[in-house]
C-alpha cells in the first residue's frame, strides 16, 4: 500500500482583539442573599456551571451569586458556530433556498466548498473542511453591573388589580477590553474531492449522465475568479478511489488538482484576516494569523510546537483520491 505524503491539513493559529460581549448566552438563573434572580444576562463561559454544588435544606440545588465568576478559570468565548456565521456572513441565508434544482450554484460558492451544506429533501451534503475552535478570551476584564428600566410613571395593575411599579431592575456580566486565541485546521482530504455520488451516502449533489463534465467546468471556473491568473483543474471522473482501500470501490466526483486546492486555501485564510465582528454592544478583528502548512501525522502541531511548523508549502498537497 502506497503511503500518502505532502500536506495533509493547513493549521492556523488565530488572535484577535476587541471590546465587550459578541456572543450572549442569555438569561441564567442565579441567587443572591437567599434570592433567585431569573433576568441575569451572561455571555458564554467556558466551563462554567450556575449550581454551587449545594443543597438547602428542602433539597433544592443552590445557584451562584452573580459576583462569583472566576474568568481566568471560566474563560468568555466566542462559538465556533458564531465565527462560521460571520465568516461567511455575506451567504449566510443563501442556504435556506438551497434545493436539488439549484445545488450547481451553491456549489460553486465558497460556502458550497468551504463552509459545507445540508439539503434536507434530498440529503445532498457537503461536509466542511474547515474545522474551527471557539475563540477564547485571554484577559478576563470581566465585571458584574447592575441596570434599571424606567417605565411609565402610571403604575400597571397586577391580575389582583393592585398597582405594580413599572420600573425593573436586571443585570449582566460584561466585559472590556478583549483578546482572543483560537485555532483551526483545513482538511485537504474532505477540500480535495467532490463526491457526485450517494454510494457513500455524501453526494454534493445529484448529477444526470453526461453533467459531469459540466459540473467540474463550473466549479473550475469559480476557483479560477478567485486568482485569474492561475489555472487550476477540477477533473471529473466516473470512479474515483480513496487511496488505502482494500477492495478499490470507487464514486463518481471531481478532483481539485495541486493549484486549485492552494487557491481556495488561500482564500480562506484571507477570509479569516479580514474577519470583523460588529455589534450593538461589542466588536472583535483578527490581529493576525499564524499558518503551519502541516505535512506531518501531528494534528494541530502549531498548539504545541510553534518552533517545527511550516509557514509556507515545501511540498505539494496530499492526494487522498486515484482515478480507476
Amino acid at each position: 500500500m502506497q503511503k500518502i505524503t505532502g500536506i495533509k491539513s493547513v493549521d492556523f493559529k488565530v488572535v484577535a482583539y476587541g471590546y465587550g460581549v459578541i456572543n450572549w448566552n442569555g438569561p441564567t438563573t442565579l441567587q443572591s442573599e437567599g434570592r433567585i434572580i431569573d433576568n441575569h444576562s451572561m455571555p458564554k463561559l467556558r466551563g462554567y456551571t450556575n449550581l454551587t454544588g449545594k443543597e438547602s435544606e428542602k433539597g433544592y440545588k443552590l445557584k451562584k451569586d452573580p459576583s462569583e465568576i472566576d474568568f481566568k478559570e471560566t474563560p468568555m468565548y466566542i462559538s465556533q458556530n458564531c465565527i462560521r456565521h460571520h465568516l461567511f456572513r455575506d451567504q449566510a441565508y443563501d442556504l435556506h433556498y438551497a434545493k436539488d434544482k439549484n445545488l450547481l450554484e451553491v456549489l460553486t460558492s465558497i460556502t458550497g466548498l468551504i463552509r459545507g451544506y445540508v439539503v434536507p429533501s434530498s440529503q445532498c451534503k457537503r461536509t466542511s473542511p474547515l474545522l474551527l475552535e471557539d475563540f477564547v478570551d485571554q484577559l478576563g476584564n470581566g465585571n458584574f453591573e447592575q441596570m434599571g428600566r424606567s417605565g411609565s410613571k402610571e403604575k400597571d395593575k397586577d391580575d389582583k388589580g393592585e398597582d405594580v411599579a413599572s420600573t425593573s431592575f436586571f443585570s449582566k456580566t460584561t466585559f472590556g477590553e478583549t483578546q482572543y486565541l483560537a485555532y483551526g485546521s483545513i482538511s485537504i482530504e474532505q477540500l480535495q474531492f467532490i463526491s457526485l455520488d450517494k454510494k457513500f451516502d455524501r453526494a454534493a449533489m445529484v448529477i444526470k449522465d453526461g453533467e459531469g463534465e459540466r459540473v467540474a467546468e463550473a466549479v473550475q471556473a469559480f476557483i479560477k475568479s478567485l486568482d485569474p491568473a492561475r489555472d487550476p483543474q477540477a477533473i471529473f471522473h466516473r470512479n474515483y478511489v480513496r487511496g488505502g482501500t482494500i477492495f478499490e470501490e470507487g464514486e463518481v466526483g471531481i478532483l481539485l488538482d495541486n493549484e486549485a486546492i492552494d487557491i481556495l486555501v488561500k482564500e480562506t485564510l484571507r477570509m479569516l484576516e479580514e474577519l470583523s465582528i460588529r455589534q450593538a454592544k461589542g466588536y472583535m478583528y483578527v490581529d493576525s494569523v499564524l499558518v503551519d502548512y502541516n505535512d506531518s501525522n501531528k494534528m494541530m502541531r502549531i498548539k504545541r510546537n510553534q518552533a517545527g511548523i511550516n509557514e509556507e508549502p515545501k511540498a505539494p498537497y496530499a492526494v487522498y483520491f486515484y482515478s480507476k
